[in-house]
């Protein structure tokens, strides 16, 4: 079982994103969310499960400070013997205590959202950190955190300084990191970015970016396992691989959405209107629906085309699958496949260049 958990909480929001998250918060209202995650935990049936991975996401889950870290996993089922649990964090609010209090907790990775290691580009994206916070933050991770540290950069910026997104690629990589994950800017609707004006830089821009990212991360040793993820042989998120593949997931907290079986849930993405669900004892999904067993195939399969290399479909399936064969033959005679043996296949290089357009063949 792989369990999700969104903390809605953000000092700041920066001019790029586009999760559900909020501003304002005090002390009392996030310790007031972290009882309500237990209490939906046990409304869900969860509380006895021990989930093989635990990703705590947001937002910025880091906000909690350690005491609010440590409360968060007392509120959460116990994970299973030798299960990964990852904590995204904000390069701010790490100290020696919040490196120490997810270590404590369970913690096996932490996700660092470095995003450049340029001053100029953090402040352009809004982020409250600048580069020599950004540093210590990995390091302290490494002293005294959690075995596994993982960092965050985005690509492509508009009207970037040439150079600039390489440098901070390589500066990343002479940290070590045991995972990275690297995305090109996109300019979401309802964002500040988009209200702005700001266009994103262009596809030839952000192609040149992740070519960059898989070479120079290649070379220290962390090799391209997904679309936008790379790692040392053995340190991919397992959660995110487990999504990847097909398997289901429940998510709690608000905004958090979840895979179950047939069904796909998510919840309300208001504080208030989640807590309130929660607090008169009930779940707090906005939306429950249940999908037809081809729909939750064909969107299992998709999703696994995001990795570099995939489970094909099955060679005596259905209907369903032998047209995905003879879509992933077609992708193969125009380079951006190849059969990979035993039933698997391979994005060729063109191939995660043009994902989405390989992605949206094989529906």
């Amino acid at each position: 079982m792989n369990l999700y958990v969104h903390v809605p909480f953000c000092a700041v929001k920066c001019g790029y994103c586009a999760f559900k998250s909020g501003t304002g918060f005090s002390t009392d209202a996030m310790r007031r969310y972290i009882d309500l995650v237990g209490r939906e935990v046990s409304l869900r049936a969860l509380r006895d499960v021990r989930p093989d991975t635990i990703y705590v996401g947001g937002g910025t889950p880091s906000l909690l400070g350690p005491a609010g870290i440590a409360a968060l996993f007392a509120a959460l089922p116990r994970p299973a013997d030798g299960a990964e649990v990852s904590v995204e964090c904000n390069p701010g609010d790490v100290s020696p205590e919040l490196a120490a209090a997810l270590r404590k907790a369970g913690c096996t990775r932490a996700s660092l959202g470095v995003q450049s290691f340029s001053d100029r580009a953090l402040k352009f994206l809004g982020r409250r950190h600048d580069a020599s916070a950004a540093r210590a933050a990995f390091a302290m991770l490494r002293r005294f955190g959690p075995p596994l540290v993982s960092a965050d950069l985005i690509a492509a910026l508009p009207g970037a300084p040439e150079g600039e997104f390489v440098e901070s690629l390589r500066e990343l990589a002479g940290l070590r990191p045991d995972h990275a994950s690297v995305y090109p800017l996109s300019i979401e609707p309802g964002t500040p970015f988009a209200r702005a004006g700001i266009a994103a830089a262009g596809e030839e821009i952000a192609l040149k970016a992740v070519a960059a990212a898989e070479r120079t991360l290649a070379e220290a040793g962390l090799v391209r396992y997904e679309i936008s993820n790379y790692a040392v042989p053995g340190c991919e998120c397992r959660h995110n691989l487990a999504v990847w593949r097909g398997e289901d997931y429940s998510g709690v907290g608000p905004a958090a959405c979840s895979r179950e079986g047939l069904a796909r849930r998510e919840n309300e993405s208001a504080f208030e209107r989640w807590a309130a669900a929660i607090e008169g004892g009930k779940t707090a999904f906005k939306e429950d629906i249940a999908v037809s067993p081809g729909d939750d195939e064909a969107e299992r399969f998709v999703v696994r085309t995001r990795l570099v290399e995939f489970d094909g479909p099955p060679p005596g399936g259905g209907a369903s699958a032998q047209r995905r064969l003879a879509a992933l033959r077609r992708l193969s005679s125009q380079g951006l496949v190849k059969n990979a043996g035993s039933g698997r296949w391979r994005l060729t290089a063109r191939g995660r260049e043009v994902a989405d357009a390989v992605m949206a063949e094989l529906l």
